[in-house]
């Protein structure tokens, strides 16, 4: 933890449900808000910024859940898997190539250009693993985007 830095008083849990001294967090505005002010530090902890400062969040995992998961055509063959994320109003294409299963195979990927870590739902889960394949070696698992395959990285169980 960074010495300097408070605590905010907001917790985050494993479900990406946020609290403020006890209660929870709901209103949309609000959260949204939050969001846009999140930093993820290089010690993997997360802060609120704005123009009084800077505070630290206690969060059990990450603060974003992929909710949904769907699969989108288009005409030229091309396809993608677009995202929802719990308390976010918008859609992200999913970038393939940041799916990684962590420890007890949760399975993660990378949102809002990279910059943050985002952990599936079990629901989301069972929407993506649709798409999954299992390698020729049958070690690992991928997933196929218009012929194309995108390995899932293996955490390893940390």
């Amino acid at each position: 933890m960074i010495a300097e830095l408070e605590p905010c008083g907001i917790r985050i849990d494993e479900n990406g449900d946020w609290f403020y001294d006890g209660s929870k967090i709901f209103r949309p505005g609000i959260l949204e808000t939050l969001y846009e002010k999140l930093e993820l530090l290089p010690t993997g902890e997360y802060v609120l910024a704005d123009q009084r400062g800077r505070c630290l969040l206690e969060v059990a995992d990450t603060p974003f859940v992929v909710t949904r998961v769907d699969l989108e055509r288009d005409t030229s063959g091309g396809e993608r898997i677009v995202i929802a994320l719990k308390n976010i109003s918008r859609f992200e294409a999913l970038d393939p190539r940041t799916l990684q299963a962590g420890k007890d195979n949760v399975l993660y990927c990378r949102t809002d250009g990279g910059r943050f870590p985002a952990r599936f739902s079990r629901p989301a889960y069972y929407q993506l693993a649709e798409f999954v394949g299992e390698d020729e070696s049958g070690r690992g698992f991928f997933i196929e985007l218009a012929g194309e395959r995108y390995p899932i990285k293996m955490d390893g169980g940390s």
